[in-house]
């Protein structure tokens, strides 16, 4: 079992759909994240945190004096985390929604916790006005942040999910071993925010409750040099007035977990901290309960939990084994 978050608070949306709502979500994701570290440790289970690198600064005069000089120019500026630096506020007291240096520092503090990338400044690797160029410095910048806590960046998770293939040689250079690839079937394939339609919504957000598909193993795959560790399924908020929904998603996530288990492949779970961020006991009991069904299988099956980067650099070892005993 792999589970990553994608931990961007404000930096992961554009101002303008940041409502009162998805505020108080930011705000409680900064109470979720320490409940969270205590219940896995409590389990014994690992986590890869995919971090924006701009949340690795508390001040913001250090955070301007890292920015890279190369950045996109996406055809909608909007999208660009650079648009919005004036309303920064000065430091991680003042504007939480945009530092986050404190929480990496508490994340690093607890057992088999994994400080990922989720590159640097949220970058949209398919949207209009991505380029290599800016892409590489993106990269390079937020190895450079994380570095600044003793943090190497080994697995990466693409924002939004826009994996770009082409860019995978890139990431390989800039130190990465692992990414997280798209779950199966076409709803789920990173594409534009433009060709991200409601049909694809819909059936995403169906799937997440029905048995529409199949469950699959997951199974790493080298791609371009690095192991993918595709997602399995993305794990919605608790429904407080529609509890059935959460039974309905128990039952679909266990079902992957066990196919998996019994499979010796790989469950992939994924949400972000603000997910967590309103009824966080409600979602924390969901999450308590999904963490009662992997030690089942744990105990059944032999299931483990790892990180990102543990179940890459068991690939590798695993492949670097194989070809010694083919030679």
């Amino acid at each position: 079992m792999v589970i990553s978050l994608d931990l961007e608070q404000a930096w992961g949306s554009e101002p303008q759909r940041i409502g009162p709502a998805e505020l108080a979500a930011y705000h409680g994701a900064r109470r979720a994240i320490p409940r969270i570290l205590d219940l896995v440790a409590e389990r014994n289970v690992a986590l890869t945190w995919a971090t924006v690198g701009l949340l690795f600064f508390d001040e913001r005069d250090e955070m301007l004096s890292q920015l890279p000089a190369q950045r996109p120019s996406y055809a909608d500026p909007a999208l660009s985390a650079y648009a919005r630096l004036n309303d920064v506020g000065r430091n991680e007291r003042e504007d939480p929604l945009h530092f986050g240096r404190s929480l990496l520092r508490r994340i690093g503090a607890y057992p088999r916790q994994e400080i990922a990338g989720h590159s640097f400044s949220h970058y949209y690797a398919l949207e209009d006005g991505n380029d290599p160029e800016s892409f590489a410095a993106d990269l390079a910048a937020a190895s450079k942040a994380a570095a600044s806590l003793g943090v190497e960046l080994k697995s990466l998770v693409f924002p939004r999910n826009q994996v770009k293939e082409a860019y995978l040689p890139l990431c390989r250079s800039a130190g990465y071993e692992s990414f997280r690839g798209t779950q199966q079937g076409g709803s789920h394939d990173g594409r534009p925010r433009r060709g991200d339609h409601l049909r694809h919504r819909a059936a995403r957000l169906a799937e997440t409750y029905l048995p529409l598909t199949p469950n699959a193993p997951g199974r790493p795959v080298v791609t371009a040099g690095l192991v993918n560790i595709a997602a399995s399924h993305f794990l919605r908020p608790a429904q407080i007035r529609l509890t059935a929904l959460d039974q309905l998603q128990r039952i679909r996530i266990r079902g992957r977990m066990r196919c998996a288990a019994q499979r010796r492949g790989i469950c992939h779970i994924w949400w972000h901290p603000q997910n967590f961020g309103q009824d966080i006991d409600q979602n924390l009991h969901m999450l308590g309960a999904i963490l009662d069904d992997y030690r089942r299988m744990a105990d059944d099956f032999g299931m483990t939990s790892v990180t990102m980067a543990e179940l890459a650099s068991s690939c590798r070892r695993e492949r670097s084994d194989a070809a010694g005993l083919a030679a």
